[in-house]
């Protein structure tokens, strides 16, 4: 079961991260293969960078995929150098939405 995960405002993410640890265990509990990703756009980005509030570590350390949106990061003077770890920059945001949704991926926008 593919899943991708939408964030574009900063309020959501502890919405956000509730879902996307409940997927990943009922995954885990169910033996359920698929991937999960998240997909950081628009204001959000703003909370990716280091030293944020909000530690993607927790993600990325279930093996779950974060990618960020070069469009939005450049529309905010944000430079990858100053993300946090482990996070892949992918040069559209809605293009990545639309790409997995393609794909199959089911997409779930907190």
């Amino acid at each position: 079961m593919n899943t991708i995960f939408h964030i574009n405002e900063s309020n959501k993410w502890t919405t956000l991260f509730s879902n996307v640890t409940h997927m990943n265990k009922w995954m885990q509990s169910t033996a359920t293969t698929g991937t999960i990703e998240v997909l950081v756009n628009g204001s959000a980005v703003s909370d990716v960078i280091k030293n944020s509030d909000i530690n993607l570590s927790q993600l990325t350390n279930m093996g779950i995929m974060v990618a960020v949106c070069n469009n939005s990061l450049v529309q905010r003077d944000i430079k990858t150098d100053s993300l946090q770890a482990n996070l892949q920059v992918v040069p559209v945001g809605v293009v990545e939405l639309a790409a997995k949704q393609i794909a199959g991926y089911a997409y779930i926008k907190p």
